[in-house]
């Protein structure tokens, strides 16, 4: 899911890179590397960046693979509002809605390189908007905050966190700033990586930030959803994907691996590639036989994964700033994004991403959740946000309800949270516990498995999935 803003004003510098083996990589048509000769199958689990992608790396090599998708959709946490057939109320807005992950990092990234290749217009957030920073309930850019001591210690706490050598502890253990900070804090140092600043860990952020490569800008798709980028950057492996396919156990003690799904029905496949979340490895949703080894298991207890949701309003007008991009610092939002900025004349939809304890305490709100977030823009805005949310006009004219969407990931059974993060007394090289393979038979992708510090991000699955292919191919030919 929304990782890895540049956070420009704040002093941040985050850079970023490309690791393309080439005989493995299929995102050049005309180039796409041997074939592999193996008569075996490969099963992949899970549809999502990761999935997709090594399974098209794999397809051009000529192995065969078969997909196999929990959900009823592509994509995974990739995810476009216009494409769920079951919201009937459509937002207003004239630009994609993402559900999910709405930007990209890196303009020469992964997916930045898959997606300069469609020469798509892209909207960079650092040119084209101003973040706001909530303090007091009062939203300023960052220059109208310049002598405040309690922005400037957040500011640059954050600014020196590529090279922090301070404890192994929390993000708000780490930074020490004031009460009034907290929320600022909470927002850029907690939300942002995934879940709040009393969890996250300081060193493993520092050590993600160490290994980043590409560039440091992230942007938006003018009019492309990311998930419809996906399915027709990999639109060879869509007819291999097996929808509503719920895998329950996987054992791999025999000769050929057995796959049971939730109805009792059962694939062989030689080798497997699990791109699931942490979530549903975390709660048991897959279970192994034998059981997973306790290097893994403690990774999977040791890396942080923790509820989240993502709020989508439509207002009649815009009362935020048409120039307006991030508003950071919210208690009940700690992330609002205005995401017609640079795409429409239409600046009348706020997103709002929060993950953590905060995401855990609305989702058990219900519907009443739009009330907290209102009441916090309210207070913020001179009661502007529910004087102009927008609602749906019913057919005799009167108002009917808001017009509000919501995605909470962390009660969806296939997912079961947002994104990964390091807790304190976790490193990376939990991540490559995670991901290291078992006997050669079961295979680890996915964000969380990411070792070049961009998971938590669509870059952090598309780079677990090269890595993955590479592993699996060595294991053929060394086999």
């Amino acid at each position: 899911m929304k990782r890895r803003k540049a956070l420009k004003n704040l002093g941040v510098g985050l850079s970023a890179g490309l690791w393309m083996p080439g005989l493995l990589t299929s995102c050049k048509g005309d180039d796409p590397g041997p074939e592999i000769k193996y008569d075996g199958t490969v099963v992949i689990i899970g549809a999502g960046a990761a999935g997709l992608f090594a399974a098209d790396i794999l397809n051009s090599k000529g192995v065969k693979v078969i997909v196999l998708e929990a959900g009823n959709q592509i994509g995974g946490r990739v995810r476009s509002l216009r494409n769920q057939k079951e919201i009937l109320v459509q937002t207003a807005a004239d630009f994609p809605v993402e559900l999910g992950a709405e930007l990209v990092y890196g303009t020469d990234s992964i997916f930045g390189d898959m997606i300069k290749n469609y020469s798509l217009t892209r909207i960079d957030l650092a040119t084209e908007s101003t973040e706001q920073f909530i303090l007091d309930s009062m939203a300023k850019p960052a220059m109208d905050w310049s002598g405040d001591a309690d922005f400037n210690a957040v500011k640059n706490f954050l600014a020196g966190l590529p090279t922090y050598a301070g404890g192994d502890v929390s993000m708000k253990q780490a930074a020490g700033v004031s009460t009034r900070a907290d929320a600022l804090l909470n927002s850029l140092a907690g939300n942002y990586y995934g879940s709040s600043s009393d969890t996250v860990g300081a060193k493993g952020v520092s050590e993600a930030l160490g290994l980043l490569e590409h560039d440091n800008k992230a942007f938006i798709i003018k009019t492309n959803p990311l998930q419809d980028i996906l399915v027709s950057r990999f639109s060879t492996i869509v007819p291999k994907v097996r929808l509503n396919s719920v895998v329950k156990s996987i054992n791999y003690g025999g000769t050929k691996i057995i796959i049971t799904d939730k109805e009792g029905t059962q694939i062989e496949a030689d080798k497997v590639i699990v791109t699931t979340s942490l979530g549903v490895l975390k709660t048991g949703g897959i279970t192994f036989s034998p059981g997973l080894p306790a290097a893994k298991t403690s990774s999977i207890n040791k890396i942080g994964f923790d509820h989240s949701i993502r709020v989508v309003v439509d207002f009649k007008r815009n009362f935020w700033g048409d120039g307006s991009g991030f508003i950071w610092g919210g208690s009940q939002g700690p992330s609002y994004l205005n995401i017609g900025v640079g795409r429409s004349e239409f600046y009348r939809t706020l997103s709002i991403t929060v993950n953590g304890p905060k995401a855990q305490q609305l989702s058990v709100q219900g519907e009443n959740m739009i009330d907290s977030i209102l009441a916090e823009l309210d207070a913020i805005y001179d009661g502007k946000a529910s004087l102009y949310i927008r609602k749906v006009i019913n057919s005799d004219g009167s108002e009917g309800p808001r017009v509000w969407f919501l995605a909470d990931w962390g009660k969806d059974e296939f997912f079961k949270g947002g994104f990964s993060y390091l807790k304190p007394g976790a490193t990376v090289n939990d991540r490559v516990d995670l991901a290291a393979p078992i006997n050669d038979k079961i295979f680890f992708a996915g964000e969380a498995t990411d070792v070049k510090g961009d998971a938590g991000t669509i870059n952090g699955a598309l780079n677990s999935a090269e890595r993955v292919v590479e592993e699996l191919v060595t294991s053929i030919i060394s086999g």
